[in-house]
């Protein structure tokens, strides 16, 4: 503070006195703001984890809410001959697969040259593999180097690569065609003669073929070494030739990984609710009495009650999962005669309705799509806690304002305070320094008479 030499002239405790107003006139407003503050800063961390809490609850909703969450398959090939995929859907069985050949792409290689500086002709080279071609135009002065370097930059190029190779024969131009499958066998012509060692001369040295497997003795040829729904919904990928024992591919529907999602949204959802119960607390509870805490629990506990018309499995409590007295869901321990416990019926929908247990969440009105939109409402840029966070950073911007305009009118209370204290001292040491006078002027006054 700038008033520490107050009362010097008077002797008065002047200081104390301006630090006394100083604080009696600041304590109410700083009080005020700094309630303000904590109470705004208590709600946004309430609200900061009440939207974290929605979201990776959300999370989890969404991985049930995927069209194919419950499509899954164990797929197993005895050997690496094959890899297969499938979409899901394929029927549970074993099939016995045998790979006689592989689908290839042409290799053509040209008339025999000195060195890759040799210089060919001009004209037009037209590349061709089924309904597939592209053109190159040659210059005189091109040698075999700029000519290979033309067909690898060619924007049109459909997958031919060309390669300099020089061995004891000379030195010869490569050409290399992704295309397989018999229909798609690479040709190479010109529009001039000058060109035919690189085109109509080449000698092919792999011709194009199909790829051909067998299928349970099925004989099946593909132009790809993909097979595509040869088996209904499976994709078999031929990657070498069978040399000793066939290849047994097995597909079986995967309850495990359907358990697991259940289980996941099982312990997310009871996450969810003991993260709302401690935040919306009477006494201790960040957000104690919040009205969307109360909304969003009971508007999923809803969802979770309520029935789902397309799925033939119909409802949770279907599926073998309901809430307890604590609002917690379960697999439900309760049969009876006519009612298997939640186990049997979660099992049992597992094994064997993998599909309506998909719909039951994901269809339309399922109950991680119907979750899911009630999250978005709270969590997404314009949802309800994503603007009251907005309007509470917007608070303590405000109240950091309003310390700043208080500190300016406070630092204009102390300098009139200073000013006018300083007045006062400099009055009373005036009349203090009058009075010593004339004290002093009286004692002297009267010691004088006495000597006479």
């Amino acid at each position: 503070m700038s008033f520490t030499n107050l009362g010097i002239g008077s002797g008065l405790p002047l200081n104390t006195l301006v630090e006394g107003l100083l604080q009696a006139e600041a304590f109410p407003t700083e009080n005020r703001l700094n309630t303000q503050q904590e109470s705004v800063e208590l709600e946004l961390s309430g609200v900061g984890a009440f939207r974290s809490a929605l979201s990776d609850f959300q999370s989890t909703v969404d991985r049930l809410g995927a069209a194919d969450a419950f499509n899954k398959q164990t797929v197993t090939a005895s050997n690496d001959n094959i890899a297969v995929q499938t979409n899901g859907f394929a029927s549970n069985g074993e099939f016995d697969i045998n790979v006689q050949q592989l689908a290839t792409g042409s290799q053509l290689k040209s008339a025999a040259f000195t060195s890759s500086s040799d210089t060919v002709g001009s004209g037009t080279l037209t590349f061709s593999a089924g309904s597939s071609t592209f053109n190159v135009d040659i210059d005189a002065a091109d040698n075999l180097s700029a000519i290979r370097d033309k067909i690898n930059a060619e924007s049109d190029n459909f997958g031919v690569t060309a390669n300099i190779i020089k061995g004891d024969a000379g030195t010869f131009l490569v050409l290399n065609s992704t295309e397989t499958g018999a229909a798609n066998s690479l040709t190479v012509t010109s529009s001039d003669a000058s060109l035919a060692g690189i085109s109509t001369n080449n000698t092919v040295v792999r011709a194009a073929q199909d790829a051909i497997i067998t299928i349970d003795g099925n004989t099946a040829t593909n132009s790809s070494n993909e097979f595509k729904n040869f088996i209904e919904d499976v994709t078999i990928t031929a990657q070498a030739v069978t040399t000793s024992e066939n290849t047994t591919l097995s597909i079986s529907q995967d309850t495990e990984s359907g358990r697991e999602l259940i289980d996941e949204f099982v312990t997310s959802f009871n996450s969810l609710q003991d993260q709302l119960t401690g935040l919306g607390a009477p006494r201790l509870g960040r957000l104690a009495f919040d009205p969307n805490v109360r909304q969003v629990r009971q508007q999923i506990n809803d969802v979770v009650l309520d029935t789902v018309a397309n799925s033939g499995i119909g409802s949770l409590q279907n599926l073998g999962l309901e809430l307890n007295r604590s609002g917690k869901l379960e697999v439900s321990t309760f049969s009876s005669e006519n009612i298997q416990t939640g186990e049997q019926r979660l099992t049992d929908a597992l094994t064997n309705n993998l599909d309506e247990v998909g719909k039951l969440f994901a269809d339309t009105d399922g109950v991680a799509t119907r979750i899911s939109a009630i999250v978005d409402n709270y969590v997404d840029s314009d949802g309800v806690l994503t603007q009251r966070q907005t309007s509470l950073n917007a608070q303590l911007s405000d109240i950091s304002d309003q310390r700043a305009a208080f500190a300016e009118r406070l630092a204009d209370y102390e300098a009139r305070l200073i000013a006018q204290f300083t007045a006062l001292d400099s009055a009373v040491a005036g009349f203090n320094s009058t009075r010593d006078f004339v004290s002093n002027t009286l004692s002297s006054s009267s010691s004088n008479n006495n000597n006479n």
